[in-house]
């Protein structure tokens, strides 16, 4: 995981490999048995590492005795930032920023949304994948997964109170963002069922063409039913590539959850376990 690869270009199979919790609680183990408490890199590594398990709390802990040791650490400060749900710099040294809200909507809400999916399952369509300089098409090497690309009467609503939870959780400073004109507004359901998955990618295009071209800021709100019916779905949000390591942050798809995070970060969904077909279990 800390070698100089870049994710982006690494054989997909490999990509799942590594990103496997167990094979990083292995590399996990190893470094903090011979690892010296005292040696930046080696602190750096470890924090990589749990916060690839998920495990943010004790990846914050490590970026904190950094900066307490030296504060003008600009890594261990960008680090620090995401992880409290602070403002951070544009351009920040560190981890990719992204905001999760949890408890996003109440309960009338969420159950408004459910009644509306479960009214519209039957338009439920394979999710197609596209660089912008073909036609998308359905690639399942590369995406495993249903949608609902268009569905008026949630987006009448929940777009507008999307924009709300940006500006009353200051959302942009949180990304390092500044204010932005906006343009169109986009929202698709996807279900992930037994097998589903999506390689690593980005939410831009390289043809200005494409719709997907200005796209800048990506939100994903997750629900599904209590307690949790599959496993896998992780949301694995990749440093910059300038980083020069293949490191990520791993986000759990928590019920209820909404996630913002800049378009053109490299990012995956792993792949979803579960024992029934239903998507919107």
């Amino acid at each position: 995981m800390t070698d100089p690869i870049a994710p982006e270009r690494t054989p997909p199979a490999m990509v799942e490999r590594l990103t496997q919790p167990i094979i990083l609680e292995q590399f996990l183990a190893g470094l903090t048995a011979r690892s010296d408490p005292a040696d930046r890199s080696a602190v750096l590594k470890r924090a990589s590492l749990l916060r690839g398990l998920g495990r943010w709390a004790e990846a914050l802990a490590l970026y904190r005795a950094l900066l307490d040791r030296d504060p003008a650490d600009r890594l261990a400060h960008a680090a620090v930032a995401i992880f409290d749900g602070a403002p951070v710099r544009p351009h920040a040294d560190g981890p990719t920023p992204f905001v999760q809200i949890q408890n996003a909507l109440p309960p009338a809400q969420q159950e408004r949304l459910w009644h509306t999916l479960r009214a519209e399952t039957a338009r439920l369509v394979p999710a197609t994948v596209g660089t912008g300089y073909a036609a998308p098409r359905e690639d399942p090497t590369i995406r495993i997964a249903r949608r609902l690309h268009r569905s008026g009467e949630v987006t009448a609503w929940f777009l507008p109170w999307l924009e709300e939870v940006i500006v009353r959780e200051a959302v942009l400073p949180r990304l390092g963002l500044t204010p932005f004109a906006v343009g169109t507004r986009e929202l698709q359901v996807t279900g992930h069922g037994d097998g589903g998955y999506f390689q690593i990618h980005r939410d831009t295009a390289s043809n200005p063409a494409a719709p997907a071209w200005g796209r800048y800021l990506t939100f994903i709100y997750y629900f599904h039913q209590v307690p949790r019916l599959f496993t896998g779905g992780d949301l694995l949000l990749f440093d910059p590539p300038c980083a020069g390591q293949f490191d990520f942050t791993r986000i759990d798809p928590l019920h209820n959850s909404l996630i913002f995070f800049q378009s053109h970060h490299f990012h995956t969904v792993t792949r979803v376990q579960c024992p029934s077909d239903d998507l919107l279990q």
